[in-house]
């Protein structure tokens, strides 16, 4: 498949994944399932300080995640655009603003991506750590000098969850994918 093919094919995943999320059709109705996964994984990780986002409407929500992180003391490190980059902030509620995308973005200082583990949102994974993202390309820049050994994961619904997708020599693949069901660590 050439590098068209794969991004029109992307694109076709894209739209459909899109269109069944607006619909809120079976499976998008986990509530907090997927943050529920995903403090048990962090707490018996014993991570201190990671990096997440903040869910926009359409995407598996973040808010417990972020909120029982706070408790615990969890340091979090949420994004925000500045131009075609991503720059991250630590996170707190009472410090947002509506961002370029209509996405809740930190106001604090930059900090620099030195964390324990990374959770990026998905439209789609697959078995192989394939990520498919909106198609920007933030989070493939954003993670591309990340060490090896932190892990990344995504989150999305179950049946987002694929056995493959197609893919380009610049997205950045996860180690994990966390769905309503549990966490997946992916094939290598």
């Amino acid at each position: 498949m050439n590098q068209s093919d794969v991004a029109q094919s992307k694109a076709e995943i894209r739209r459909a994944i899109l269109d069944a999320r607006r619909s809120k059709a079976v499976g998008h109705f986990c509530e907090d399932s997927h943050d529920e996964n995903l403090v048990l994984w962090l707490a018996d990780n014993a991570h201190k300080k990671i990096a997440a986002y903040i869910a926009m409407d359409d995407e598996p929500c973040t808010d417990l995640l972020l909120d029982v992180c706070e408790e615990v003391g969890i340091q979090v490190l949420v994004p925000r655009v500045v131009g075609d980059d991503l720059e991250w902030a630590l996170f707190n509620w009472d410090d947002l603003v509506e961002g370029e995308f209509g996405v809740l973005e930190p106001t604090g200082p930059a900090e620099p991506l030195q964390v324990d583990a990374v959770i990026v949102p998905a439209l789609a994974a697959a078995e192989d750590g394939t990520r498919l993202g909106r198609g920007k390309g933030y989070y493939d820049r954003a993670l591309a000098g990340l060490s090896k050994d932190i892990p990344i994961i995504a989150l999305v619904h179950e049946e987002e969850l694929f056995d493959e997708l197609p893919t380009e020599v610049h997205d950045i693949k996860v180690q994990w994918v966390s769905t309503c069901l549990g966490l997946h660590e992916v094939e290598d």
